[in-house]
């Protein structure tokens, strides 16, 4: 049995020292950004993720790591400490599992660092005493080794990193409404990921504006300028100022000005004034509650036809944006209403009114996801049917969903049923791994599966039948869904989020529920 209180004692004596040489240096240190690199188990496993750690308070934050399947061990997820204190945080790491993977036990990661973990950064190895295990009692004090690290290291990155900023409460003089959010780097003072939207009236057209305008860039201001998609005929500008600089650390910032007008120069620099800020707003690294929500499911062509639902059940006109992207993370072009082929639309919707978009259901099945904008007082839902020849036509509904880290759903392989996913990585930057974890009506683990990943904005629909029949044929039960990233997490992630599918023996199909977890 391994004794996690006795591991950190042996450590104790050994780092006690450069403990007491490190800690005053360390009392006002920021926190970093610790990744995992190449870190490979015993038994072929291996491990993937990181954490924050503060050397001036030894906490550890921000824990996201996965192990995979080896040998000796099924792989399991890591998000959270154990239950007790760790005295010696900065040699020694101990990480409970998110979720049960071993007949009602628990696992364990316990990461010894050589050297310890420093307020100045730098690269550790592992020492022996790193291992994952089975917990052997009730709050994993105690636990029983499977294997252990045999290769890797772990380095530090800043964890202030570019920060994304969410537009709040502005509203333009002609009462149109700016939403979106961009992505800002005070190291390299640099703008990106920018989705900005500007609401029509019935004088003034909208705006989409997704590039910066080539004016050197500002940590007080921004100037964007419109996607020509939006506006074929001409280009618009808008210039977004803040009361005080943008930086790393995030928080709320007043808008002082907003002008939108329209260009009068070929690259933008000069424009006529069309529009200026009433009510000034701010821009917040702590996104609006609904504010965003994933269509994890789009399908056109081959039979397919989908149609966007979108529900204002206010007095006030709300205007949203809807973009869409395909399988291979690059943008889905859709024809809807007629309108287009575009990836993005931006969509009026009159107080207790509904807006009904189709796509044209014309050639070879497509499938993507969506992302729909300024919907926190909206419905959307994207009903996806299929009508074939010599078939029962079949409907779903796929509801618009917050982003989420992890969700659960109910799955049956029993004789003539089957159950399928589409997954969506919400991410523009990381590769989200898939931590699928499947358990039988009684909460008892089958088995998991975390060989999969999605790069950045990618999207799959598969049946369990087809990639899991051998482990699942002929049961039914739960299956819970977390997400774990490669590389270093960029600010912004949200993870998997995903829709559920049912087929009946009659061979038609409807939609499953998933419940949201942390």
């Amino acid at each position: 049995m391994c004794n996690p209180d006795g591991d950190r004692n042996v450590i104790r004596l050994l780092c006690f020292g450069l403990l007491l040489s490190l800690s005053f240096g360390a009392a006002n240190a920021a926190p970093l950004h610790w990744q995992l690199n190449g870190v490979t188990f015993s038994d072929g496993g291996k491990a993937f993720g990181g954490f924050d750690f503060d050397a001036g308070t030894k906490t550890y934050s921000n824990i996201n790591i996965t192990t995979t399947t080896g040998s000796l061990v099924q792989g399991s997820y890591y998000s959270s400490v154990a239950p007790f204190p760790n005295s010696v945080a900065a040699d020694y790491l101990y990480s409970v599992s998110t979720v049960p993977v071993f007949s009602g036990s628990t696992a364990s990661l316990a990461l010894s660092f050589t050297p310890a973990l420093l307020a100045a950064g730098g690269t550790a190895s592992f020492s022996g005493a790193a291992v994952e295990s089975v917990c052997a009692n009730a709050d994993c004090s105690t636990s029983t080794p499977q294997r252990t690290i045999t290769g890797g290291t772990v380095s530090a990155v800043s964890a202030h990193v570019a920060k994304r900023w969410y537009l709040k409460g502005v509203i333009l003089s002609d009462g149109a409404q700016v939403f979106g959010s961009f992505l800002f780097d005070a190291n390299s003072g640099t703008y990106s990921a920018i989705s900005v939207t500007t609401s029509a009236t019935q004088a003034i057209l909208g705006a989409s504006y997704n590039d910066q305008s080539p004016a050197a860039a500002s940590s007080s201001s921004i100037v964007l300028v419109s996607a020509a998609v939006i506006v074929p005929s001409s280009t618009t500008t808008i210039a977004i100022n803040f009361a005080t600089p943008l930086t790393n650390s995030g928080g709320t910032i007043a808008i002082t000005t907003v002008t939108e007008g329209t260009c009068t120069s070929a690259t933008c620099n000069t424009s006529n004034t069309v529009r200026t800020v009433a009510v000034g707003g701010f821009v917040s690294t702590t996104q609006e509650t609904g504010a965003t929500a994933i269509l994890p499911q789009i399908a056109d062509g081959g039979g397919f036809v989908t149609e966007f639902i979108i529900t204002n059940p206010t007095g006030a006109t709300i205007t949203c944006r809807l973009t869409f992207w395909k399988d291979s993370g690059v943008p889905l072009l859709l024809t809807l209403n007629g309108a287009g082929p575009n990836s993005t639309y931006v969509v009026r919707v009159p107080g207790h009114s509904t807006q009904f978009l189709a796509t044209q259901g014309a050639g070879a099945t497509v499938t993507g996801w969506g992302l729909a904008e300024n919907v926190a007082q909206l419905g959307v839902i994207a009903a996806f049917r299929l009508k074939l020849p010599n078939i029962t036509e079949s409907e779903a509904t796929v509801q618009g969903i917050p982003p989420t880290a992890g969700f659960a759903m109910a799955f049956d392989e029993t004789p003539g049923f089957d159950t399928g996913f589409a997954l969506a990585n919400v991410s523009a930057f990381d590769t989200v791994i898939e931590n699928l974890y499947f358990y039988d009506t009684t909460g008892a683990l089958i088995f998991s599966d975390s060989s999969k990943t999605l790069g950045p904005h990618q999207h799959e629909s598969f049946m369990f039948s087809s990639r899991y029949n051998a482990q699942l044929q002929g049961k039914r039960g739960t299956v819970r869904v977390y997400y774990g990233v490669q590389g270093t997490p960029t600010n912004g992630t949200v993870g998997l989020s995903g829709l559920g599918l049912r087929v009946n023996p009659g061979g038609t199909f409807t939609s499953l529920a998933t419940t949201s977890i942390n």
